[in-house]
This record gives C-alpha cells, sequence and structure tokens, in this order.
C-alpha cells in the first residue's frame, strides 16, 4: 500500500488516467476550495480551474445544473436510465435530474430515520449505505421505498458503512468503525472480508486496474 496524498477531501472521484478532486484550503481568514487533477501514468498533480472541474464532474453542459445544485462539490452523482439521473447528499437528500438538466424530484431517503448515501445503480434501483444503522439498502427509485436491506443495528455485518462502490456485480463497502472493507455478491448476496486496514477507511474507488483507498491520514493506492 502506497500513500498518494494527504488533503481535507471535500469531493474525489476516479477519471480514466486517475482521479479529480476537491479540497478545502485555507485563504486568510477564511476557507475556499481548491481544485486538482492526479495523472497515475505521470504521478503528477495539478492544479484545475473550478470550470475544468465541473466540466469533468458534470459533462461540458453541466454549468447550468451545477448552479441550480448549488452545492456541487459534496455531492455524488450517478445515471438510473438514460434520461435520468442522480445527485446525492450525505443527509440524505436525492435529487432527480433529466439529461437537460432540470431538476425533475428531490426526496430525503432514510432507514430508521437514518439518513442513506452513496448510490450505486443497478438497474433502476439504487445500493445505498445507512453508517448510522449499520446496514446496506436496496432502494427502488420507481417506487420511493426500500426494498432490501443487508446488515443492521443488532448484526455485525457492517460498522459504520460510510460509502460503497460497485465493481464486477460486488458492493464493497467501506467500513470505518471497523477499518475495513466487505463485499456483497449481489448473486448470492454473501458478505465476505476484502480488505483490513489500521485506521478508518470511507472510500475505496479505481482508476483502470488500479484501486484506491481514503483513510483518515489520506488516499492510498493499494
Amino acid at each position: 500500500m502506497q500513500k498518494v496524498f494527504n488533503a481535507d477531501l471535500l469531493d474525489i472521484f476516479p477519471t480514466d488516467e486517475g482521479f479529480i478532486y476537491a479540497c478545502r484550503e485555507s485563504l486568510g481568514n477564511s476557507d475556499t476550495a481548491g481544485f486538482f487533477n492526479y495523472n497515475m501514468h505521470a504521478d503528477l498533480f495539478e492544479r484545475i480551474k473550478i470550470t475544468e472541474y465541473i466540466a469533468a464532474k458534470y459533462g461540458e453542459e453541466g454549468f447550468g445544473l451545477a448552479k441550480t445544485l448549488g452545492d456541487f462539490v459534496s455531492c455524488q452523482l450517478r445515471s438510473i436510465s438514460p434520461s435520468s439521473n442522480i445527485a446525492s447528499y450525505n443527509d440524505g437528500t436525492l435529487k432527480i435530474f433529466n439529461n437537460y438538466g432540470f431538476i425533475t424530484d428531490t426526496r430525503k431517503i432514510k432507514y430508521l430515520d437514518y439518513p442513506a448515501r452513496s448510490p450505486e445503480p443497478v438497474g433502476r434501483d439504487l445500493w445505498m449505505t445507512v453508517p448510522e444503522a449499520n446496514a446496506v439498502i436496496n432502494y427502488s427509485v420507481r417506487y420511493n421505498r426500500i426494498e432490501f436491506r443487508i446488515g443492521g443495528l443488532r448484526e455485525k455485518a457492517f460498522s459504520h458503512p460510510a460509502s460503497l462502490s460497485l465493481y464486477d456485480g460486488c458492493l464493497y463497502v467501506c467500513n470505518e468503525n471497523s477499518f475495513n472493507i466487505k463485499t456483497v455478491d449481489l448473486t448470492t448476496f454473501r458478505v465476505s472480508g476484502y480488505y483490513t486496514f489500521n485506521e478508518p477507511v470511507s472510500k475505496y474507488f479505481r482508476s483502470g486496474d488500479t484501486e484506491y483507498v481514503l483513510l483518515k491520514s489520506g488516499v492510498y493506492k493499494l
């Protein structure tokens, strides 16, 4: 495992060449956001303009949507159909928007009154984590209801699952309190161990075949 960098991250997402991230920076007596691109092949960090960050995250036509959302940094974006997309926030807010950037619906997704976050679409459904409930849920966008749950307050499958990622038919669930990543096979729903650390892990993602994790002490390459 190799440390790549450390920063007060606001957002990070993979690209074909590495990843792009936003971090908090101090400017005099106030804080601002800085935007950076990391090229893993050249092992090179480059500061980018906010317009470049928006274009990479939302697409070249996404500036209007970013303005409409207001907070366009902390949300996670996913596509749930050829004409429908979502922006998800950690407080459980889910905003659905079309390809023209117009928000068509806003919902609050909760389980046991705890907010759900970190969506990964499978068909028209979303798999999401509920950290405070130690659970991973399957949420139906069409019917606006929770269809399925794995884990729970009295179960030991997950321990404050901060986020999840979907690769090769498996969910990779980052557990902050147990310092590990567990996988969920979406064919059998079997929960298995994947990787254990010495500190909290809050995010797992890939750029090509390269795996990255966000730990308390920084971003690492596995």
